[in-house]
């Protein structure tokens, strides 16, 4: 059966700096044992009368349901991967909408390396733009003044790999272009921890917070690790009290996680449930909008200020608690796991921190092995 749908699509007009819209509707039709066929039109009438063509032939069915598309534009392939994506990092949709605005006339098979490259050197030599340039209501393009950086170049190259991927699995897409382009060389990261004094005092600010959870929020990303939208995500129905274990549903690489939980973040969580609690509510809900997380930036800013802490962001909890994994002797594959990463990759940055680790293990396991037996 035939869908059509209304899309409206921005992009930039690249001599003028606005935002220019423009209206297109998109034939969605689904037969068994065929692969769905999409086209894109400028009018509703154009798109009707193909629907109607193409479900009563037969023969044009199979003929558009197995063909590899080919003139299928960019725009309406990342439209596709966008409407099924279900993961939390919601980077790479932001990531797409450039190559979207860019490249949304482009058909696939104008896309190759040459043309891959080519939009990754021109993002390199450009400036970083927050949200691509666009502010809601305004076509004004304001700049952070900041280089993109060879990280952030990656990033881009993914985002636009994974719908490629998408689309080879769908369509029997013949290559993925952004593989033929090699990834830029990143620096290690940051590596920015708490100190025992720093942790000490930033936890006395958090307690004296006019926000009673931030406390908890800020004890939870430090013992758990976790991500801070996983942490603001988190609702009541995924805490088990009795078990001291949070499960977190949806994660920035897709994969649930299972989060153990101290008896003293246990005993703080308590403080907040009550007998009314829902299930399904958020444990650090907006008080305007209870569907959404609580704004606490203001109160975090003022906690951070208070603990005189120096070039330290919240993300930063996340590096304490590899730190401090780290010099308590767990292993790189260990902290991973914590931390949910995929590989020890990225967690190879908290190496130098398992050093005294190291020497115990060495001097256990070899201490004795040069000894000459009498």
């Amino acid at each position: 059966m035939a869908s059509i749908q209304k899309l409206t699509r921005r992009r930039r007009d690249t001599k003028t700096g606005k935002t220019v819209q423009s209206s297109v509707y998109r034939v969605f039709i689904r037969r068994k044992g065929l692969r769905p066929i999409t086209r894109t039109f400028s009018t509703k009438k154009l798109a009707t009368a193909f629907a109607q063509r193409i479900e009563g032939d037969r023969e044009a069915l199979i003929a558009y349901g197995s063909c590899i598309p080919q003139q299928m534009p960019l725009s309406q392939l990342i439209d596709e991967y966008v409407s099924q994506y279900r993961r939390k990092d919601q980077g790479i949709l932001s990531r797409l909408a450039w190559w979207r605005d860019r490249y949304w006339t482009t058909t696939l098979d104008a896309i190759d390396r040459r043309l891959v490259r080519s939009a990754l050197d021109e993002l390199a030599q450009g400036r970083a733009h927050r949200g691509h340039g666009r502010i809601k209501g305004k076509t004004t393009v304001v700049s952070t003044d900041r280089p993109r950086a060879p990280s952030t170049l990656n990033r881009y190259k993914a985002a636009l790999s994974a719908v490629f991927e998408f689309g080879r699995d769908r369509y029997d897409l013949p290559s993925n272009p952004c593989r033929q382009v090699k990834a830029r060389p990143e620096s290690r990261g940051r590596t920015r921890f708490l100190s025992e004094r720093e942790r000490q005092a930033l936890l006395a600010a958090c307690r004296a917070s006019d926000w009673d959870k931030l406390h908890l929020l800020v004890s939870l990303a430090l013992v758990t690790g976790a991500r801070l939208s996983e942490l603001l995500w988190l609702r009541w129905g995924e805490i088990d009290l009795q078990a001291r274990r949070a499960y977190v549903e949806k994660t920035k690489n897709g994969e649930p996680r299972v989060l153990p939980l101290t008896q003293e973040l246990i005993a703080e969580l308590e403080q907040f449930k009550f007998a009314e609690t829902a299930e399904d509510e958020l444990i650090f809900a907006s008080e305007r909008q209870p569907g959404r997380p609580y704004e606490f930036r203001k109160h975090w800013v003022m906690a951070r200020e208070a603990a005189e802490l120096v070039d330290f962001r919240f993300h930063d909890l996340r590096h304490s608690a590899a730190s401090m994994l780290a010099m308590k002797g767990a292993t790189l594959l260990q902290i991973a796991e914590v931390l949910g990463h995929r590989d020890t990759t990225v967690t190879k940055r908290y190496a130098h921190l398992c050093i005294d680790h190291k020497q115990r293990l060495i001097d256990q396991v070899m201490g004795n092995l040069l000894e000459i037996s009498q």
